[in-house]
């Protein structure tokens, strides 16, 4: 043919194919730190429901990893650490608006005699640009805890949200600015988290970029401390989770189930502990003896109550054992100082005194293994709250009866739902640790602390922080609450084995959505107050994220 009839075929094809691919990338647009013009004035981004799980990269590179790259990496299969992304949906993602006019060119470029006259636009229909979010990255890392930086393209207010599954926690919102800077803390080594650095212009606009966040692994050498009432390891803020007396043998699978701090004596000298740990938990070694290099603390003698008098004065209990200089000290405490146990037979006068030599406070009450009562647990949070108060200021934590022990009958005997309910009871009434006894718990029961240490690891900030007015009434089911950079985090627990139907007033919430942590529900609060049912023995934490800026 001749060559002109080629060049009416090859012609349009090409102009067809770069005008597909414009459109195409187009369509694509920056990845996604842009958001919408105009869009309502709500906050970015809320608790996410039911996320989808993307598993943590084989070699995940610490620090931040932009979302897209990690997933790039991404295999299947369960992993310590994992993260989680939902799939977009319409009306609550980013989206870029492109211009659908065509675009339309001057067909001369010689001037002319007539010249159109000029319309400015309207700026009323001239949507904003879309917030662009740049340079995120890391100032300080540790691994409990790190320092965001980024950049926004115009002043708005901008904020940082992570969690480990989904949006569980909040830096606070900055004033409008260019530059900015937020801390996370309460972080878990060795642990990728998802994180989200979030913008809010006033008149509505929004924008989001998300990244992954893996803090590093524990270093050789930690020290412990105390804070504001919480237990700190190297200065920042630390959830434990702690056993007594597992020896190094044990080692593998307490750490498997979640376990992360290990005191108790007969396990060999300190160091032997310590290396036995391998870096993978923190040890507490006997106050008693020498400081022990790479501990986090001393622990004094269990439930020590039961051998001093009532007449127990400061001054007497210090001369008792002297500190050693190991770090924070760790006491546990029988019952006895609850207001509805019996109190020992020297009475209850020591408590201050003996409460004053120590620094961390914890005691055991165990209503199905020491009272052998089939459905008591309301004492779990009872008990834990009067703790709290007689520490003044100190981290406290409580011994979850594991297994089996003083009551020989095998409907009292753990559970993993007992495990559960005893666990939240404990946070929910102020609890800033966990501990669990004895060690040698089953399989199940390690799965469920381990599945109940992820949720606490996800809210530690929150957690720790003091709690504010919360009531459930005289029922079944007792509450707590705290408030964090603007969110309201309920916990709830039904302590019986029947059903419960509950009104839980916080005053703080407002007139507020809340969802659970694990998305399965959501409720709304009118003037601080909700209604919601609970199966036997079953826990609700609900977020209520910061309010609209």
């Amino acid at each position: 043919m001749p060559l002109r009839t080629y060049l009416w075929l090859v012609v349009p094809a090409a102009v067809g194919a770069v005008l597909g691919l414009a459109l195409a990338h187009r369509e694509a647009g920056p990845i996604s730190t842009q958001a919408a013009a105009n869009t309502p004035a709500v906050r970015c981004c809320s608790v996410v429901s039911s996320p989808e799980r993307v598993y943590r990269p084989a070699h995940a590179r610490v620090g931040l990893t932009p979302l897209r790259q990690a997933l790039a990496s991404a295999s299947s299969g369960v992993a310590a650490g994992s993260a989680s992304i939902r799939i977009p949906q319409k009306n609550r993602d980013t989206v870029i608006p492109f211009s659908t006019e065509p675009r339309t060119f001057e067909e001369n470029s010689h001037p002319s005699d007539q010249t159109a006259p000029t319309i400015a636009p309207d700026p009323a229909t001239v949507p904003a640009p879309p917030i662009q979010i740049t340079d995120v990255h890391t100032m300080a890392l540790s691994p409990f805890s790190a320092t965001i930086a980024w950049h926004t393209s115009e002043a708005v207010s901008s904020q940082v949200a992570y969690g480990l599954d989904s949006r569980t926690l909040w830096s606070a919102a900055d004033s409008p600015a260019l530059d900015h800077t937020a801390v996370v803390n309460g972080l878990a080594f060795d642990t990728t988290y998802r994180l989200w650095v979030d913008a809010h212009a006033a008149d509505g606009r929004t924008a989001s970029s998300p990244f992954l966040l893996t803090t590093p692994a524990l270093p050789a050498h930690v020290t412990g401390g105390t804070g504001d009432s919480a237990f700190l390891v190297d200065g920042q803020p630390y959830f434990p989770f702690m056993v007594w007396a597992a020896c190094p043998d044990a080692y593998a699978s307490r750490l498997a189930a979640g376990i992360d701090l290990f005191m108790g004596k007969d396990c060999g000298s300190p160091a032997k502990q310590l290396s036995g740990l391998a870096g993978r938990g923190l040890l507490v070694s006997d106050a008693q003896d020498p400081a022990a290099d790479g501990a986090v603390g001393t622990f004094l003698p269990d439930e020590w109550d039961t051998f001093l008098p009532g007449n127990l004065t400061s001054a007497a209990a210090q001369r008792l054992i002297p500190n050693n200089g190991g770090g924070p000290r760790f006491l546990t405490l029988t019952n006895h100082f609850y207001s509805r146990a019996a109190p020992l037979p020297q009475g209850r006068g020591m408590y201050p005194a003996l409460i004053g030599t120590a620094d961390v406070v914890g005691f055991d009450l165990y209503p199905l293994q020491n009272w052998c009562r089939f459905d008591d647990f309301g004492h779990v949070f009872d008990s834990q709250r009067e703790l709290v108060q007689l520490a003044v200021g100190k981290p406290t934590f409580q011994w979850i009866e594991a297994r089996g022990m003083d009551c020989h009958d095998p409907t009292l005997n753990p559970t993993p739902a007992t495990v559960h309910a005893e666990t939240w009871l404990s946070v929910a009434g102020g609890a800033h640790a966990m501990a669990y006894f004895p060690y040698d718990f089953s399989a199940d029961i390690g799965s469920q602390i381990a599945s109940d240490k992820r949720e606490i690891q996800t809210l530690v900030p929150a957690l720790l922080e003091p709690a504010i007015q919360a009531d459930a009434g005289n029922g079944q089911v007792r509450v707590g609450a705290r408030q964090h950079n603007g969110a309201i985090y309920v916990i709830a627990v039904n302590a019986s084995r029947v059903s419960a139907t509950s009104t839980i007033s916080v005053p703080g919430l407002g007139d507020r959505p809340l969802v659970s942590l694990d998305g399965s529900r959501s409720v709304t609060a009118v003037s601080g107050t909700f209604t919601d049912t609970f199966a036997p023995l079953e826990v609700h934490v609900y977020i209520a994220a910061p309010p609209t800026s």
